[in-house]
């Protein structure tokens, strides 16, 4: 504008050109005035307001944001895990159920694998529950895994029907489906992948709300110091917010491993499961054919434990298989490997060790266990079967085995220990 004034006065002007340069000099002092009565204090001061409001409006969305990322992925995080422990719940009462553990139904089992469905369905279409409200994911990924957790878990809960409709004779020997082991596998491999989709989805989060905390720092000191000042303080409430989300994530990924923990220990006794036991059998024995070093197992179980149950109760019964273990693992070795194998059953690994060190054990055991009187109760004695492993036999073989032993010592009267002859 100024620029234009300028040649119009220049083109009136064509008499003189002292008067020309005085006016020139007159405008341009003008314009300066005018273009400084542009920005008054006053407006000034609104303007920094209006940003500092805007920094104000920023701020507060940014904490409705933290608010919200936490209540929104916090029950996601906890439905994750249930369902993952309770299809590991439902898949420990179908091998009780197979092994005729007579607190094992199939109700449990339906029971748990409809609670991990319902958390599953949760977390795609919304729910409540006493832990809180699930609002449904959008994130097309996690939804395709979540609906594929849903479709194994019916395959699964399908096959273990089957199983169990198979093994309705009480008297068959405790059997593993691999099917379903295998189906399960793929349903925990699926959660995991879900787990992780879910964990990088919240990190994506907390880097974009990093990044917001930062622009509206720059913007905060940048615009006024005051507001800045008062930025500071909020951001500080909002790294803390960070901070108490990023720990609530530590504490389920330690409440994560320790469920894993459960899924492979018997948490009555506190010793290996059958499942993780027949994972560390096949792996000792791969490592036997591998570089040809000797093991045994041994198999016992407790003599007459229903008449137990029957006269004192299961808690009694209870009270008696956890002190049995104890008796027996303090005379293990670290190296050893001790598991509650089905019932009152019970299965120890010696890695490194021949027949004549398996019975030693063995014989010590038995001794030991008739020796220690239970509160109320009395002595308790066991039966053992010895076995130690053949070249080329299978893991299945080598138990059966140990069984057959095992049966021979309770005909001979119990309270004994039987080696498995070499054929």
């Amino acid at each position: 504008m100024g620029s234009q004034n300028g040649k119009s006065e220049h083109d009136a002007a064509p008499k003189s050109a002292e008067p020309s340069t005085h006016d020139s000099r007159d405008i341009s002092n003008a314009e300066l005035d005018r273009l400084r009565g542009r920005f008054p204090l006053k407006r000034f001061i609104v303007l920094i307001a209006s940003i500092g409001a805007l920094v104000i409006v920023m701020i507060a969305y940014s904490a409705e944001t933290g608010l919200r990322m936490s209540q929104h992925y916090t029950p996601l995080i906890d439905a994750a895990m249930k369902i993952k422990l309770e299809a590991t719940t439902a898949h420990l009462w179908f091998e009780e159920l197979n092994a005729h553990d007579p607190d094992a139904n199939m109700d449990m089992v339906r029971k748990h694998i409809d609670q991990a469905d319902w958390y599953a369905h949760a977390i795609l279409n919304g729910g409540t529950n006493a832990k809180g409200t699930f609002i449904p994911i959008d994130d097309p990924q996690l939804r395709k895994y979540i609906k594929d957790e849903r479709r194994l878990l019916a395959q699964f809960l399908a096959k273990m029907e089957q199983g169990h409709l198979a093994r309705r004779d009480k008297n068959a020997p405790p059997h593993t489906d691999q099917t379903s082991d295998r189906l399960f596998q793929a349903f925990i491999e699926m959660a995991d992948t879900a787990q992780t989709r879910l964990q990088s989805l919240i990190k994506a989060q907390e880097k974009r709300f990093v990044t917001v905390q930062i622009i509206l720092a720059l913007t905060a000191l940048t615009v006024m110091s005051v507001l800045g000042i008062l930025f500071v303080r909020f951001a500080d409430t909002q790294n803390t917010t960070v901070v108490n989300l990023r720990r609530e994530i530590s504490r389920r990924i330690r409440v994560e491993s320790t469920l894993r923990k459960q899924a492979t220990t018997d948490t009555l006794t506190g010793l290996l499961n059958r499942r993780r036991m027949t994972d560390i059998l096949q792996d000792e024995l791969s490592r036997a054919k591998r570089i040809g070093t000797p093991f045994s197992i041994i198999l016992f179980d407790i003599d007459h434990f229903k008449r137990v149950n029957d006269t004192y109760g299961h808690e009694a019964g209870d009270n008696v298989l956890k002190q049995i273990a104890a008796t027996v693992k303090s005379r293990l070795r670290e190296l050893d490997a001790f598991s509650r194998w089905g019932g009152e059953e019970f299965l120890i690994l010696l890695r490194g060790t021949e027949m004549d060190g398996a019975l030693e054990l063995s014989t010590i055991c038995c001794d030991l266990l008739a020796l220690h009187k239970i509160d109320e109760i009395g002595c308790i004695t066991a039966s053992f079967g010895v076995a130690t492993y053949r070249t080329g036999e299978t893991v299945r073989e080598l138990i059966h085995r140990a069984d057959d032993a095992l049966y021979k010592a309770k005909n001979n009267g119990r309270n004994c220990v039987v080696m498995s002859k070499v054929s």
